[in-house]
């Protein structure tokens, strides 16, 4: 009989390797493909970097066009008129007092091109600059961090569909199993060989078999509903076959503490916004210093009001410089100020290192422990099945009760299920601790 139930599994395990098999892997990058949150991320960080580079333009030139015009709208029928006329300034030291009438015109007009290149500003510029880059290292961070959730959701929904497979798998072993003893018990029964006690006991145990079959076949459903919902797929998509929940997979990284914090972008984020804060104390600061630019501009601008005289070309040069006296003690109180929030992300810091070691410990020792738990959980279930077989025969053979072979049965059924649990606590244990680790 052992070998009967070793053929069916056997037969279960071929009829999955016959479908096209997703892996782990596999459903990792399909999810991470749909993923609208990680889409999100990704596009925050395209904005990043956008910004970052917008951050360079302003060490270099400005240049602007301005221009403006004017309509007197009392006089929108006088383009032009009677003025009181222009003084004609002396030259070559004679003195010109004559007055020649002017023409009056309702309208003023300029256009000037301005180039403007700042020297010194304080540090303000390149301490935008460097916040620019924080914060495109930070929002880099952000969507490794999203990507690490993701993984991590991926493999938990994976493995709980294929441990849904295996107690579906087993339930149907189950099945067959408490069946089979039916079918001898009441063909005994028939022949008036036992009573019906047996009957009604073995009746009862295969009921229970069906309503395990049924439970066990929801659970299956709604796990890989959850698992083609995961990455874009119809939930009543036809699932592929699912590695085995108890199948052997690939060793993880053993690393220490050091290395893991290496690895960690919440870590590497806390260094970075200390960095940003340093660049934010420059840039709030900046406005206390010395500020110098210099700038040269040309255009065509009528005088006001608009008199007729010609319009020249008139070019333009010159140097602003301005330098804060006296702002009373502002600037000091606004360092203080940023030197607070540096301090307060120095704690973030050992916080978030706190957290990392708690949680890589955690995960490490689930992992060595989930590990044991398979060995135990096969070794009984090794226990059980040959259990279930001495007893099955010696029941057959008139040796053995049947509170003893539903015994045996309830013991099978407990440790097959024990041993899939196991399973599963394990590849959940493997999946945290690859979180951990940040792969």
């Amino acid at each position: 009989m052992k070998a009967k139930y070793i053929c069916m599994l056997l037969f279960v395990c071929t009829a999955l390797n016959a479908q096209e098999q997703l892996t782990r892997q596999q459903y990792r990058e399909l999810v991470q493909e749909y993923s609208q949150v990680l889409r999100q991320s990704k596009e925050n960080t395209v904005a990043t970097r956008a910004a970052e580079k917008a951050s360079f333009k302003g060490f270099l030139p400005r240049i602007d066009l301005n221009g403006d015009a004017t309509l007197n709208l009392r006089e929108l029928n006088a383009w032009s008129g009677s003025g009181p006329g222009i003084i004609n300034v002396g030259q070559n030291g004679e003195t010109d007092l004559t007055f020649t009438p002017g023409t009056y015109h309702n309208h003023t007009f300029s256009a000037m091109v301005s180039v403007a290149q700042p020297l010194y500003t304080g540090g303000g510029l390149r301490a935008k600059r460097e916040m620019a880059k924080a914060d495109n290292k930070l929002s880099e961070l952000s969507e490794e961090m999203t990507l690490d959730q993701i993984n991590y959701q991926a493999d938990a929904v994976y493995w709980n569909a294929s441990s849904a497979k295996g107690l579906l798998d087993a339930a149907i072993v189950f099945k067959d199993i408490v069946q089979k003893q039916y079918d001898v018990i009441n063909e005994r029964f028939n022949d008036g060989m036992i009573s019906r006690t047996d009957l009604l006991m073995i009746a009862t145990r295969k009921q229970e078999a069906e309503l395990q079959y049924i439970t066990s076949n929801q659970n299956y459903q709604l796990a890989f509903q959850r698992l083609n919902i995961l990455c874009g797929r119809d939930p009543n998509q036809q699932a592929n076959a699912l590695c085995p929940i108890g199948a052997v997979c690939e060793d993880v990284q053993r690393l220490n503490l050091n290395e893991v914090l290496d690895r960690r972008a919440e870590y590497k984020s806390a260094d970075i916004n200390i960095d940003k804060l340093k660049a934010t104390k420059k840039a709030a600061t900046s406005q206390y210093n010395p500020q110098m630019s210099v700038y040269v501009a040309g255009g065509f601008a009528t005088a006001t009001p608009h008199m007729g005289a010609d319009v020249q070309f008139t070019p333009i040069a010159g140097v602003n410089l301005s330098i804060p006296l006296i702002r009373w003690g502002e600037r000091t109180q606004t360092s203080r100020q940023q030197n607070a929030y540096i301090k307060i992300q120095e704690l973030q810091k050992s916080y978030i290192k706190d957290n990392i070691s708690s949680e890589f410990s955690a995960a490490l020792t689930k992992l060595n422990e989930t590990g044991k738990l398979v060995d135990t959980a096969q070794e009984n279930m090794k226990l059980a099945q040959e259990n279930l077989d001495l007893i099955t025969f010696s029941y057959n053979e008139g040796r053995a009760s049947i509170v003893e072979v539903l015994s045996a049965q309830l013991s099978w059924t407990q440790a097959n299920n024990n041993m899939i649990n196991s399973y599963l606590a394990n590849k959940m244990a493997v999946a945290e601790y690859r979180k951990t680790i940040s792969e």
